[in-house]
């Protein structure tokens, strides 16, 4: 059945149409009838620098960027790039090999795009000059020279160089933190421990402030990859329930082993719960929480589940109050057991 002009244009979600968009947009930004916006330029180079380590886009770096994009990307181009990761997000989360095929169509589109500057409108030519160039027509409508045949390659070479450089610097960062603590963590320690100058890191994170993110950002690559990497529902209640508890587990020992750096970067309260990773917990774990007990409100509740896990209370728990870690996870165990009205088992 065809759509009628005043029914909405169904999103496309399978891998061939996603495949098809892929080769659209490919095909106009190679014309230039698809201009990016700064913003659209920002997020296929946020794309880019994620997968240059991996080789491949994960759901983690296609979820950043649409937090990134966030509503503001709706509007540039009639959301069309914005639209495309939004559809390939439940692709990547559960891949199989059709999945696989078209990130990688998405992954060649994001390195092309960032082998230019973004797109700014030409400035109208001065009055006093007003005749086309020499070559005929105007001189801002000609094509770009060709890029050499190595171009690309060199491209990808020095991110893959630049994300191996990163890595190390951070590695360097999470031994000084782990062994002299946060306090003694400084931007020349981490250029000498690392074997750099001082100002190689300074380029890369800014300063420390940047460089404390960075160490936590990495932190929640790797649990969200872990944890909120699948979109697709829990296998039934009890499913939903497991994954509950060893959601919060996970959290309390990932703070436990870090908590430093976590007090370190808790946001203000006007912000604590506007940030994209707390968010996306409340998230996933309104979906649990509605599927373990139907009946519930889930998505208030979901807040006070998460109230449990904050770096601040579960520090004032184990350090001022003492603690150990284990009752802090049986703690978290027991609060799901009584919200879902299941009984569990401590953790041993």
């Amino acid at each position: 059945m065809s759509t009628t002009p005043d029914e909405p244009h169904p999103r496309a979600h399978s891998h061939l149409d996603s495949a098809r968009e892929l080769a659209a947009l490919m095909r106009d930004f190679r014309h230039g009838t698809w201009q990016l916006t700064g913003l659209e330029h920002r997020l296929a180079e946020l794309l880019a620098q994620s997968a240059a380590g991996t080789g491949s886009l994960t759901a983690v770096s296609v979820r950043t960027a649409i937090w990134e994009g966030s509503m503001a990307a709706i509007h540039e181009n009639g959301g069309r790039f914005i639209t495309l990761l939004a559809d390939l997000l439940p692709q990547i989360e559960k891949p199989d090999a059709a999945a696989l095929h078209t990130a990688g169509l998405a992954l060649d589109l994001v390195e092309t795009i960032t082998q230019t500057a973004p797109h700014r409108h030409p400035a109208p030519p001065p009055e006093s000059c007003p005749c086309p160039s020499e070559a005929g027509g105007d001189a801002s409508e000609r094509p770009p020279p060709p890029r050499s045949p190595g171009t690309r390659e060199d491209s990808r070479r020095l991110r893959v160089d630049a994300a191996r450089n990163h890595a190390r610097l951070l590695n360097a960062a999470a031994r000084l933190a782990r062994e002299r603590g946060l306090r003694h963590l400084t931007m020349e320690a981490v250029a000498t421990a690392a074997g750099v100058g001082k100002g190689t890191v300074f380029r890369r994170f800014g300063d420390r402030t940047g460089l404390l993110q960075a160490l936590l950002q990495r932190s929640e690559d790797t649990f969200q990859a872990a944890h909120l990497s699948g979109s697709e529902r829990a296998d039934g209640r009890d499913g939903a329930i497991e994954q509950l508890r060893a959601f919060g587990v996970a959290a309390i020992r990932r703070y436990a082993a870090d908590m430093e750096l976590h007090l370190a970067a808790e946001p203000s309260p006007d912000q604590r719960y506007r940030r994209g990773p707390r968010r996306r917990y409340h998230e996933r774990v309104s979906i649990l929480l509605g599927l373990a007990a139907p009946d519930a409100d889930a998505e208030l509740l979901s807040h006070a589940l998460l109230g449990y896990l904050e770096p601040a209370l579960l520090w004032h728990l184990s350090d001022q109050c003492g603690l150990p870690l284990q009752r802090l996870e049986n703690g978290w165990l027991e609060l799901v057991s009584r919200l879902v009205q299941k009984p569990q088992p401590h953790a041993t």
